[in-house]
């Protein structure tokens, strides 16, 4: 889903809705709605793959 404005240019929730993943400012975070914590996933859209699928979450992303 494309977002204009704020400084974000793209976002994508998990399955659950509880975490979604921000490209913002050429970097992809990871955003938890429960925790409020930030993981900072890399600059590219395969360092954010990669870091996904390292902490067991790349599942949870279907649209991603």
């Amino acid at each position: 889903m494309l977002v204009v404005g704020s400084g974000i240019a793209s976002y994508w929730f998990s399955d659950n809705m509880e975490e979604q993943v921000v490209a913002s400012n050429g970097e992809f975070i990871l955003l938890n709605a429960n925790t409020r914590k930030a993981e900072r996933l890399g600059t590219t859209l395969e360092e954010a793959v990669e870091a996904l699928k390292v902490l067991g979450k790349f599942g949870d992303f279907p649209d991603f």
